[in-house]
């Protein structure tokens, strides 16, 4: 069961926006992590699970931030300025 707060539409923009920032900031810390990580470890193997997951929540931001502007929903983590 999903909960949903009602924030006006001149607020949520702007929040949204924020928290795909942060989620690109996490994907990218994940980039630098798996770099220095030994490839096919448990810890690696972690950091990209936690990548995966900050870039589908930053899709999922993505298409209700065009749903609250109005506009179409743009396909492809590219757009998302995540890394």
């Amino acid at each position: 069961m999903e909960n949903s707060i009602d924030v006006p539409r001149d607020l949520a923009l702007p929040m949204v926006r924020d928290l795909v920032n942060k989620l690109a900031v996490i994907s990218g810390h994940c980039d630098l992590l798996r770099d220095r990580l030994k490839a096919g470890s448990q810890c690696a193997k972690r950091v990209g699970a936690i990548q995966e997951i900050a870039r589908g929540m930053a899709q999922g931001l993505n298409e209700y931030q065009c749903q609250l502007s109005g506009s179409a929903p743009r396909v492809g983590i590219e757009e998302l300025d995540v890394a």
